[in-house]
């Protein structure tokens, strides 16, 4: 054979396959637009979702984020201290103590030197840097009053607009330089904040004379008062003195404390004037700025941000002295990204699931496109039609339907969420599904016809033949199956989160439609011989409905596709609900355990106060509580515990007032006689407590314990609600029954406020008010978590996708109704001329297709429960409702009836809609032609 004729015949089986394509596709095209313009639509809100979703997540996660950063305020600035001002130390050539005049350029050039020394990533995510030079405290004597102070010099190198607006006086000078030897005091020109100088009956021209760790005699005089340009600005936020004269504390003898500013020009006086290098301290403040944060970036930050605490040799300064740095935005931010990958994991199983059950539908309409077209694409095959020309001309169909939809859909999710983040895989998969899905199917169905294919004619050899296949069959349902079970043991012992990278594993995200596959596997296995069951039941019986209606629903069962469809949507229907409910109820559980109470209140408060709130009109009970730092449990055991001393008995009362379990022996902690402090100890100690006698070191010596019950169920404190590093347990003690048994005061510095008028009562003491106190009101705690971006975000999108989810459902179970409709019809139509009258056609419609509905429901309804259930600690729930302790699994009956009246209503308005189309047609046509 030639190369030309190799060549003529390429060309020719070239043509043959490629030939009247686009024509045939555009006819065809325009016969079935309707359906067509269906699957488009579907298409298009499929990728719009697949896009969309992974965007609104980032979105929501990056508002947690940054909410996050903002709510921990300075404490997620990251500051870098020094320990000495710049040029402290320097001599004359005599040997006596040089002023340094430059020393506010100094610290600004050492400010831009460590904002260019820090990791690029945590420049991106904090402000213009706030440089400041302070003293140790100072004691300033006005009149007959001592006032608590300090010399602060603060600079934002990086901005040109002043930090304050001096309303009287003149900004501070340079003193004239200090003679040596000379008896008179060092002057150092201050500026005090207008407000405070108003509170203390300060002015302009006044002296002020320092006791401290000064270089003799140290008197600061006042040359102005000021007023901050922006009070709001992270200049003041840990200076607050220097706003504002702040109250002493309660047993100190000064009449409270006010910052005293300095200026450029003062600052080497003041620095002169202090007496060693440790006497001032030189810190660079960069503040969080929580609007750059984006959750992608956090893992980046947090780890940098780590290293220069554990690291700071790049920001050591030119003199060679290697700063400290002191930030908790690396533990805020590896919060806020352990509960974005709680999230993400809980997106991603809706994501796989929207895009699984989208792309199911995609399928039925392709199969019922097919299904109308099928008696022509036989014809065609007939005619000599290969197989690769028949799904060519349906590529040439598809392909720019498809496209025009997946560019549809990106534009709405572009419009809806403008954001280059997220992943293109899943609608890309679900673009792929929808333009060969026509193709393949129509391929199936031509490549079953006019093949010269025959089962042998011998019995033996056809049943082999047969059976091979069922082998087949069946080994592929059951790696199935089995790949569904290893994907939930897997997705229960590690989660959805891949350890190595941090991502989610999109594998075991898609457990839930793993799960709804092998489901329909045995439902498909078990439905026919049920249904042969039923028949047989139902033709020994009178009526004509339940015999026709069995048989014919036995063979429309054997479709997986439709089976398949129904079960996902309905799997995650009831999955949404479920998580929406647990997350829910997990909230409100939270707020009992976080706050304890209706009110809690942190500080040490007066007993005064104590007893005014338990007299309050609407107050059920008092409790105080306080956590000693971690003690050795027993003498020289080595091991530590964490020391909880609460009123015992009060604490009791409250917690079975929120239904929260009880600790037995609890309430009797503070009565209970014997030798030894009666104490709970968690199981972990158990061990420890049965090896040594149990003990607590107090102030003074060691205090006996006598275990009495186990601490399962101890109080959240504030400082212990946090893993604890070194304590191996938890011991719950009386709180009088401690102070009793030590000799020491203990004070509370927790008290839970329980009842109806707690929150009242709290707020007409005026603890909100009260400085060094903070009150936590249980509504308030509740409502401020439920409305934190991340959990109503995640809230929204579980009832949005078991709404999208429904609409799957009815259009994948209308498109089985109509796919069906042609063999049906042609047996009602049959039946028809024998008398059948238009309810009992629609009774037997119904019957057929309610065992798919119904099976599709049941097993989806068990999946639905079954995921959450098993997958509880794998999809973050704790993370989401607040408190690890306060996740259970919480069944409702909403999601499950919502599905099923879904189901069973579209299936109702299909059959009516197709009984009420068939009244139309002619029996006599029917019959000639055989199918309609």
């Amino acid at each position: 054979m030639t190369t030309t004729t190799l060549r003529t015949r390429a060309v020719t089986g070239w043509r043959a396959t490629t030939g009247d394509a686009v024509l045939v596709a555009r006819r065809r095209s325009l016969q079935d637009a309707g359906l067509l313009a269906l699957a488009a639509v579907v298409l298009a809100v499929t990728v719009l979702i697949a896009l969309a979703v992974p965007r609104i997540v980032l979105r929501t996660a990056d508002e947690g984020v940054q909410g996050a950063v903002r709510d921990a305020g300075p404490a997620a600035d990251v500051l870098i201290v020094l320990g000495s001002a710049p040029g402290f130390g320097a001599v004359t050539a005599t040997g006596q103590p040089e002023r340094v005049d430059n020393a506010a350029t100094l610290v600004a050039n050492a400010a831009t030197t460590m904002r260019s020394s820090l990791p690029e990533s945590v420049q991106a995510v904090t402000g213009p840097v706030v440089s400041a030079v302070q003293s140790s405290p100072l004691t300033a004597r006005l009149a007959d009053d001592l006032v608590s102070t300090r010399l602060v010099h603060l600079g934002a190198p990086t901005t040109t607009d002043p930090v304050v607006r001096w309303v009287s006086g003149l900004e501070p000078r340079m003193s004239p330089e200090h003679a040596v030897g000379s008896s008179d005091p060092r002057l150092v020109e201050v500026g005090v904040s207008a407000s405070a100088a108003d509170e203390l009956g300060l002015s302009v021209g006044q002296r002020l004379p320092l006791t401290g760790p000064t270089r003799g005699d140290v008197v600061a005089v006042v040359t102005g008062l000021y007023e901050p340009v922006d009070g709001t600005s992270p200049v003041w936020s840990t200076y607050a003195d220097l706003l504002d004269l702040q109250p002493p504390p309660a047993t100190s003898e000064v009449v409270g404390r006010a910052g005293l500013l300095t200026s450029d020009a003062s600052l080497p006086d003041a620095i002169l004037a202090m007496q060693s290098a440790r006497s001032t301290t030189t810190a660079f403040r960069f503040p969080a700025a929580p609007d750059e944060v984006r959750a992608t970036d956090t893992r980046e930050v947090a780890r940098a941000v780590s290293q220069i605490i554990a690291l700071p040799g790049p920001l050591t300064g030119s003199d060679g002295t290697t700063p400290s740095v002191v930030s908790e935005l690396d533990t805020v931010l590896r919060a806020a990204d352990a509960r974005l990958l709680a999230a993400t994991a809980q997106t991603s199983v809706l994501l796989v699931g929207l895009a699984a059950a989208g792309a199911l539908t995609l399928v039925l309409a392709a199969r019922l496109l097919v299904v109308r077209r099928e008696t022509f694409l036989l014809a065609e095959r007939a005619r000599g039609a290969s197989i690769a020309s028949v799904a060519l001309r349906a590529l040439a169909e598809s392909v720019p339907l498809v496209a025009l939809a997946t560019v549809v859909g990106a534009a709405g999710a572009w419009l809806l969420v403008p954001d280059a983040r997220g992943t293109w895989v899943v609608a890309a998969a679900i673009v792929l599904v929808a333009a060969t899905a026509p193709a393949i199917a129509a391929a199936v169905v031509v490549a079953g016809a006019w093949t010269g294919r025959r089962l042998p004619a011998n019995r033996a050899d056809r049943e082999r033949v047969l059976g091979r296949r069922r082998v087949r069959r069946l080994t592929a349902e059951l790696a199935l199956v089995a790949i569904a079970v290893a994907a939930l043991v897997s997705a229960r012992g590690r989660g959805l989160v891949q350890t190595a990278t941090g991502g989610v594993d999109l594998l075991l995200a898609a457990t839930p439609v793993l799960l709804a596959c092998a489901a329909t596997v045995l439902v498909a296995r078990a439905l026919p011989p049920t249904l042969r069951a039923l028949s047989g039941i139902a033709s020994r019986r009178r009526g004509l409905v339940p015999v026709v209606a069995t048989a014919r629903a036995g063979r429309t069962s054997g479709t997986r596709v439709p089976l398949l469809t129904l079960t996902i949507s309905i799997a995650l229907v009831v999955f949404c609900g479920t998580t929406a409910v647990t997350v829910t109820a997990g909230q409100s559980t939270a707020a009992d355990i976080v706050v304890g109470a209706e009110v809690r209140v942190d500080g040490t408060l007066d007993p005064a106060v104590v007893a005014a709130l338990r007299d309050a009109p609407g107050v059920t009970g008092v409790a105080g509580a306080t956590s000693l730092s971690e003690r050795t449990f027993g003498r020289s055991s080595g091991v530590k515990a964490q020391v909880l001393l609460v009123d015992s008995a009060d604490l009791a009362q409250i917690l079975a007032a929120h239904g929260r379990p009880v600790d037995a022996g609890l309430a009797g902690l503070g009565s209970a006689a014997g030798d030894g402090v009666p104490a709970l100890i968690s199981p972990s100690l158990q061990s420890t407590a049965a090896l040594i006698a149990p003990a607590l070191m107090g102030a003074q010596a060691f205090v006996d314990l006598r275990v009495v019950g186990s601490a399962d169920h101890p109080p959240v404190l504030p400082m212990t609600s946090s893993t604890l590093s070194d304590a191996e347990g938890v011991v719950v003690v009386d709180r009088e029954a401690f102070a009793a048994g030590s000799g020491d005061e203990v004070l509370a510095t927790t008290t839970w406020v329980d009842g109806p008028g707690a929150a009242a009562a709290v707020r007409d003491a005026g603890l909100a008010d009260t400085a060094g106190i903070t009150v936590t009101e249980r509504d308030e705690w509740l409502s401020t978590w439920q409305a934190s971006p991340l959990n109503a975000g995640l809230l929204a999108l579980l009832v949005a996708t078991g709404l999208i989810l429904a609409g799957y459902a009815v259009l994948g179970l209308v498109l089985t109704v109509v796919a069906t409709s042609r063999e049906r019809g042609r047996t009602l139509s049959a039946l028809r001329t024998l008398g059948l009258d238009a309810r009992t056609a629609r009774a037997m419609t119904f019957g057929e297709l309610a065992p798919l509905a119904l099976a599709a429901v049941l097993a989806g309804t068990a999946i639905g429960i079954a995921v959450p259930w098993v997958l509880t600690g794998a999809l973050g729930l704790d993370l989401l409702t607040g408190d690890p302790a306060a996740t259970s699994l919480q069944v409702t009956w909403v999601p499950i009836v919502g599905a099923t009246v879904v189901v069973l209503g579209a299936l109702a308005v299909a059959v009516g809609v197709e009984s009420a189309v068939r009244r139309r047609d002619r029996l006599g046509e029917v019959l000639r032609v055989g199918e309609r």
